[in-house]
């Protein structure tokens, strides 16, 4: 089913078409071609030309109509610069078209040309057709603007009036003709009344009220040249259509012009009233900003602009400062106007040496002629002051001071409208710090819930480190806060292979927890492909570097273990040194090698911060790989736990299974600690090579 949107649209082109029609019809009547179908019936030719003629007003009449909505988000000014634009194009057509006809009329009219002069002619009537109707239609939104139900009912009868004239265009009324001036004239009596409704024009400042007498003015002029051009040459008789016998046309630019010129009018008589008006709609504003300053998405920083701004130009003050407080009485914001803050200064301390604190604490004027402060005061040429503290709840919030160069500068009404504005501001800047310290709470619980379990989705379950039954993994992962940066994880290649690798990510919540995703991402994008250690820091590096942001940065070290010619490939990038334990020899050495950290160097240099190692094992041998949070963790006497310890209690418990030497570095680090805050993540994971009578357990391989 078509919509309402459709059906107009299908209606315009069809009475476009029409109005196509009209013109064709008129060039072959010029023509002597229609005498033909038209049985040299003049008056059957007539209505023809009037009912194509009425297509297309009508086209015109409702496109512009059904568009009327859009122009409530238009404001005055606007909507007057768009109708002078649309009078400006159609008016310079008109003139190049008038142009044409008065240069060219004598010759057509010679070489009995006169279908030519008829399709400039009726293309003038469709450009002054569209003017008219959208100025009715701008106007109709001017005077609809705060409407009574009274004015609704007259418009609807004018406009429905409108369409019932469009009847003549049947006949060739004129003047003289009684039903012709009875429809002219009850058309112009409701233009007339419609025409005295101007509400929108006390909304007008005076700069908006001298643009639109401009723009109203050359409007006038466009419609008076457009009308007396076309309604003149249309005396002409080869020409077949005269707007003279249309009361619409008539009627319609009778009603432009007069709403024109009277809101012209208007405009020019309310210019000595409206510095008046507007200082009073400025207070009314200034009221309303505060208002709405309460309502959440504002800063509290624009209330103290707003109160500032409003109290000085309430008051006509010269000179003004706001002083900000919080609940300590520390001061958080200082705002002035119209005095420098030196100048403050002295000000300040000559109100304090007269021991104003009555002044200070309440609302109180200071006009006084022989007031000691206030011929203090006089010196830096201020005669008059002001001053209202902000409380709310109690407690200061801080203090407003307003000076003029006036004496008895504010009276009773300014004093009153500055402290309704100081109280209505003190409540908004209240509500404002309730408000951020509620959201700033439920704003962290909810970033470190989602960070939590990001990171918790992030980290492999127990369960999936098993990957090979000569491999025994165990990892644990402690964060400093609710959520760490830590991020560790294996992926299985093949029967023989595995990639292992270790990381740290930079910052902490949840950008911290976003970036281990990110990582975690790249890791197993990469790792199918069995890459070697350095490839994969390279290629890895290249994909962070348009994830990360320029303040951030991953330092992991990378395994790639083959377990059927027991051998690790290893890189490190900026992250801890990898230790190793040889179970012959009962050795643990720590592996350095040099790296970067991921996304610190974003260009083809960073793989020349990289050294790939090797590394063979044999069975019982056992890699450790773990975070700085660990090797930096402290005691109370600012002591680090350092790489020596590390290596001591792996060396010391090597003999234990991989999770029971976790738990002995878990619970060695709470011992040195002795209760001190974690300043950082400790994770750690361990790799115990089996030895080799293991193997006969006939346990399968965990699946991969």
């Amino acid at each position: 089913m078509l919509s309402l949107k459709n059906v107009i649209g299908i209606f315009i082109y069809v009475n476009i078409a029409g109005w196509l029609l009209m013109l064709a019809l008129y060039l072959l009547s010029s023509a002597g071609l229609t005498e033909i179908h038209l049985a040299d019936s003049g008056a059957t030719d007539f209505y023809l030309r009037g009912l194509l003629l009425n297509l297309f007003i009508l086209s015109v009449f409702f496109y512009y109509n059904s568009r009327i909505e859009k122009l409530k988000n238009i404001n005055f000014v606007e909507l007057l610069t768009s109708l002078f634009i649309t009078g400006l194009v159609t008016n310079t057509l008109a003139l190049v078209i008038y142009g044409a006809m008065a240069l060219s009329t004598n010759y057509l009219e010679a070489h009995h040309q006169e279908r030519w002069l008829n399709l400039l002619y009726h293309i003038n009537i469709g450009l002054l057709i569209i003017f008219l109707t959208k100025a009715f239609f701008y106007w109709k939104r001017l005077i609809m603007h705060q409407k009574t139900q009274r004015l609704q009912r007259l418009w609807t009868v004018f406009e429905y009036l409108m369409l019932i004239s469009l009847l003549f265009n049947f006949f060739e009324f004129s003047f003289d003709d009684a039903p012709f001036m009875l429809m002219l004239g009850a058309l112009i009596l409701l233009g007339l009344n419609l025409s005295f409704n101007f509400k929108w024009v006390v909304y007008l400042n005076a700069k908006e009220k001298w643009q639109s007498i401009l723009l109203l003015s050359f409007i006038t002029l466009f419609a008076i040249f457009f009308f007396q051009t076309v309604i003149n040459y249309g005396e002409h008789n080869y020409l077949k259509t005269h707007l003279k016998h249309s009361v619409y046309v008539i009627a319609i630019f009778a009603f432009v012009i007069f709403y024109t010129i009277f809101s012209m009018l208007v405009m020019v008589f309310n210019l000595p009233t409206t510095s008046v008006f507007e200082k009073k709609l400025e207070e009314i504003i200034s009221f309303q900003k505060l208002s709405q300053s309460l309502q959440a998405g504002d800063q509290e920083a624009q209330v103290y602009g707003i109160l500032l701004d409003s109290a000085v130009n309430t008051a006509s003050a010269d000179a003004a400062w706001l002083e900000i407080t919080d609940e300590e009485g520390t001061q958080v914001a200082f705002l002035h106007k119209g005095v420098e803050k030196d100048e403050i200064a002295k000000l300040k301390r000559v109100i304090k040496r007269h021991n104003t604190r009555r002044i200070i604490d309440a609302t109180f004027a200071r006009n006084q002629e022989h007031d000691p402060l206030m011929d203090e005061l006089n010196e830096y040429g201020f005669k008059s002051m002001l001053s209202q503290k902000l409380v709310a709840h109690d407690h200061q919030l801080g203090n407003l001071t307003l000076l003029k160069k006036v004496k008895d500068g504010f009276d009773d009404d300014k004093k009153v409208l500055i402290k309704t504005f100081v109280r209505q501001a003190s409540i908004s800047i209240e509500n404002y710090r309730l408000l951020a310290r509620t959201i700033e709470a439920e704003r962290y619980k909810e970033e470190i819930k989602i960070a939590r379990n990001v990171q918790k989705s992030l980290l492999p379950l127990p369960e999936n480190l098993t990957v090979s039954k000569n491999l025994e993994i165990a990892a644990f992962s402690d964060s400093a806060q609710e959520v760490g940066g830590d991020y560790y994880d294996i992926y299985p290649i093949d029967k023989d292979r595995v990639m292992v690798i270790v990381g740290d990510v930079s910052g902490k919540g949840t950008t911290a927890a976003f970036n281990m995703a990110q990582m975690k991402g790249v890791f197993h994008s990469l790792a199918q492909f069995g890459l070697r250690t350095e490839r994969f820091l390279y290629y890895a590096n290249n994909a962070l570097a348009n994830c990360l942001d320029r303040a951030s940065f991953i330092t992991v070290t990378i395994l790639l273990i083959d377990d059927s010619a027991q051998k690790i490939e290893f890189a490190r990038a900026g992250h801890c040194p990898t230790l190793f334990y040889h179970y012959k020899d009962k050795e643990v050495k720590y592996y350095q090698g040099k790296g970067m950290g991921l996304g610190i160097l974003r260009n083809k240099i960073f793989s020349d911060h990289i050294e790939m190692q090797t590394l063979h094992y044999e069975e019982g041998d056992m890699l450790l790989l773990y975070t700085d949070g660990i090797i930096e963790a402290m005691n109370k006497e600012k002591e680090e736990y350092g790489y020596d310890r590390l290596q001591d209690l792996v060396l010391a418990n090597a003999h234990l299974s991989p999770t029971e030497i976790n738990d002995k570095i878990i619970t060695d680090l709470n011992h040195f600690s002795r209760g001190m805050p974690v300043h950082d993540d400790h994770t750690a994971l361990l790799i115990k090579f089996k030895h080799k009578e293991n193997e006969a357990d006939g346990e399968p391989p965990a699946s991969e």
